[in-house]
């Protein structure tokens, strides 16, 4: 039997949006073995049917992915016959945060076809390690911090999120993940002209990493690593979220 590993995996991201603002992606790696468990895991991800149907992508432009299976361009993602469980943190969170998070899960869950499943809130405040005793996945944590208690949020950077990743054998799937957004950038926000649009556009450039989106080259993509200039995603944005939520049950 394989050992179980954990493997943390950070990527940096440059984000302009009326402010000069860094986005950072924070993937955690845990490898299962094949056998009894991963048999297991299997069922735990979810093998009843999809949650929702498969969306089909409106447009055509330029998107990447996270991790792709091995030797297939099939991307990795959450399965589409298991809820994506998700709780909310809202300490240091901006007024109206509700509205924010809301909107920007409504926009990922349509333009995937996975359907996310509100916990409530919460006062876990583990954003880097969201699997729990027995490698067992805890839901993916939404919350708001300063650079005093992430250290990653430090020098303009103005979230962290992205998801954790279990490999059975050669076959791998996300299961949690987290976003934390900036709060001081966030209350910035809040008090600046179009705020609230930014906010939700932060909040879906995370959503976009945590479900398995990687930055591209095009500007008119929401998921373009060093300016946001637009306040959804684009073609390509959307149609790699469509292929994200089109995988096979896991």
């Amino acid at each position: 039997m394989d050992d179980v590993a954990l493997t943390p995996q950070r990527e940096r991201t440059v984000t302009i949006v009326s402010l000069v603002l860094t986005l950072v992606v924070l993937g955690g790696y845990v490898t299962f073995s094949d056998g009894p468990i991963g048999t297991a895991v299997r069922g735990v991800l979810g093998v009843d049917g999809r949650e929702r149907p498969a969306v089909e992508a409106d447009g055509t432009g330029e998107y990447a992915f996270l991790n792709e299976q091995p030797g297939s361009d099939e991307p990795v993602g959450f399965s589409p016959c298991r809820p994506i469980e998700y709780v909310v943190n809202p300490d240091h969170a901006p007024e109206g945060w509700q509205d924010y998070v809301e909107t920007a899960i409504e926009e990922v869950g349509d333009r995937t076809g996975l359907r996310f499943d509100y916990q409530g809130t919460t006062d876990d405040r583990d954003f880097a390690d969201r699997v729990g005793p027995g490698s067992r996945a805890r839901p993916a944590l939404i919350g708001w911090a300063d650079e005093d208690e992430v250290g990653d949020l430090a020098d303009d950077v103005a979230g962290v999120g992205g998801p954790t990743m279990v490999t059975i054998g050669r076959l791998r799937a996300y299961v949690t993940g987290s976003v934390v957004l900036d709060s001081d950038t966030t209350d910035r926000l809040a008090r600046s002209p179009g705020g609230e649009q930014m906010q939700v556009a932060l909040l879906m450039h995370e959503l976009g990493h945590l479900v398995g989106l990687d930055h591209v080259d095009d500007p008119d993509e929401l998921m373009y690593p060093r300016g946001i200039s637009r306040a959804g995603f684009g073609p390509g944005d959307r149609e790699g979220l469509a292929r994200l939520g089109a995988i096979d049950c896991r």
